[in-house]
């Protein structure tokens, strides 16, 4: 890449990467690099992910050769990243005292990656806590937690915090 003209920067640190994505938008000018998702910093700065041009090469290629070492890995298949996923994980205990409506909500219950940037975006730029959050997001994302619950619980929640 340095040949083909890029200027190549090890930042040291994460604090120095955030550094460079935000020096380099505040410059208009470009910035190129690896960086995770959901954090505030994708959401500020409404970084974009490039398409490898190829897709995930499915679970078996990722976890018992792309994930490990070099030497562990004899044919390793072409492929995009990996979407990360997060699950919610309850006691048996916890589902039977629960109950079904409980339940359904967290079976419903997704968080977009770019609403998720928002809010990490609204609690960094606020210095908000999760509480300051969680209102936030009920306040301006109904698009995205009302059809997790009924329509009187949506009208009950959108009440309380008017």
């Amino acid at each position: 890449m340095e040949a083909k003209g890029w200027k190549l920067v090890d930042p040291g640190s994460a604090a120095g990467l955030d550094g460079s994505m935000t020096k380099a938008v505040e410059r208009g000018e470009n910035w190129f690099g690896y960086y995770w998702s959901p954090t505030a910093m994708i959401g500020k700065h409404k970084m974009v992910k490039l398409d490898f041009g190829v897709p995930f090469a499915g679970r078996d290629n990722w976890d018992n050769c792309v994930a490990k070492a070099e030497q562990d890995c004899e044919n390793p298949q072409v492929t995009a990243w990996t979407e990360s996923e997060v699950h919610t994980v309850v006691t048996d205990d916890f589902k039977n005292k629960a109950g079904a409506e409980v339940m359904d909500y967290f079976g419903k219950r997704v968080f977009p990656g770019d609403v998720m940037g928002a809010m990490l975006v609204f609690m960094a730029e606020n210095q908000a806590g999760g509480e300051d959050a969680a209102i936030e997001f009920l306040a301006t994302q109904g698009a995205v937690w009302e059809p997790w619950v009924s329509a009187d619980v949506a009208a009950k929640v959108n009440a309380a915090i008017q």
